[in-house]
């Protein structure tokens, strides 16, 4: 084999090694780590790269997507002194692999799952945001009566997600959301005086309901005997201004030398009504006017005077 075989050979275990160890691709999800010599220098995004075989080489890759911890239970004890139980659902993800691995996980894991799903328990990354969560949910749970913590989750999940904010930066992670998900009460004394409590409050709810309900009811029968009255009495008025109406309408015809003809209807009025009176069957009583018995007197005097 001459030497330009030789050449020819070496640049071809050349190109095959730059192939192999210099050409790297990362997909969409995920980024790279590259260390030169032994120290970190820089990381790669989704696509193709090209490094420097033997001098650099990647050292991890970082998932970054985001994932969820699933947290075990917790005890707690609350202002008022009362033990409970609590689960607190984690969300986050990496958005910088260098401080997340060099800070926290570790590059010991070339393929970057470790924090995912170790063998043989829970990842350095698991463990670390749980010990910081249950610190800082147990002070913050220190400072809230039972009451407060039952109805204030979405309070207290934000308080410590805030709390989390400044580790969460210094190991290059973000937490998405941090959720109180369970609350359960391990005294059992307490329970039942819970039970009691809400029973009662129950009862007062519904004694204030009927309360209320009866409170309506009188107020709508009030109110309804206020409006029969004032129509009644605006009734009574329309009608009193049309008998004033009438009577100011006589008045003034009587005014103006009408007085024979009223006299006139008053006699055919009076006429009718003995008449009516005269032919009733039960009739015991007849009521004559004075004036009629008057004119009648008066025929009668001057019939006798005659015979």
């Amino acid at each position: 084999m001459d030497s330009l075989s030789v050449v020819i050979l070496a640049f071809a275990i050349l190109i095959v090694v730059t192939v192999l160890f210099g050409v790297q691709i990362v997909r969409q999800s995920q980024t790279a780590l590259i260390e030169r010599l032994g120290k970190y220098n820089r990381t790669l995004g989704p696509g193709l790269h090209i490094i420097i075989p033997f001098i650099e080489r990647v050292v991890k890759r970082v998932p970054i997507f985001e994932r969820q911890i699933a947290g075990d239970k917790f005890r707690a004890i609350t202002r008022d002194n009362v033990q409970i139980e609590i689960k607190v659902a984690i969300l986050f993800r990496v958005v910088d692999a260098a401080r997340f691995t060099y800070r926290i996980e570790g590059p010991d894991d070339r393929k970057g799952l470790g924090f995912l799903a170790a063998p043989g328990g829970p990842s350095r990354v698991n463990l670390a945001i749980d010990t910081i969560v249950q610190g800082t949910v147990r002070s913050l749970i220190g400072k809230t009566d039972l009451d407060g913590v039952q109805s204030n989750r979405a309070q207290l999940s934000a308080e410590i997600e805030t709390e989390l904010e400044t580790v969460s930066a210094e190991w290059g992670i973000v937490l998405t959301r941090v959720e109180i998900t369970e609350v359960e009460v391990g005294d059992l004394e307490t329970l039942d005086i819970m039970k009691k409590q809400l029973n009662a409050e129950r009862q007062r709810r519904a004694d204030i309901l009927v309360a209320e309900g009866q409170k309506q009811a009188r107020q709508l029968e009030a109110e309804g005997k206020l409006y029969a009255a004032q129509k009644e009495a605006d009734g009574k008025r329309i009608l009193a201004e049309a008998e004033a109406y009438a009577v100011s309408v006589l008045s003034s015809a009587i005014a103006q030398g009408g007085s024979t003809a009223v006299e006139f209807e008053i006699r055919k009025l009076q006429a009718q009504a003995m008449k009516d009176i005269a032919q009733g069957s039960n009739g015991k009583v007849f009521v004559v006017p004075s004036d009629v018995l008057s004119s009648l007197g008066g025929a009668i005097t001057r019939v006798l005077g005659r015979d």
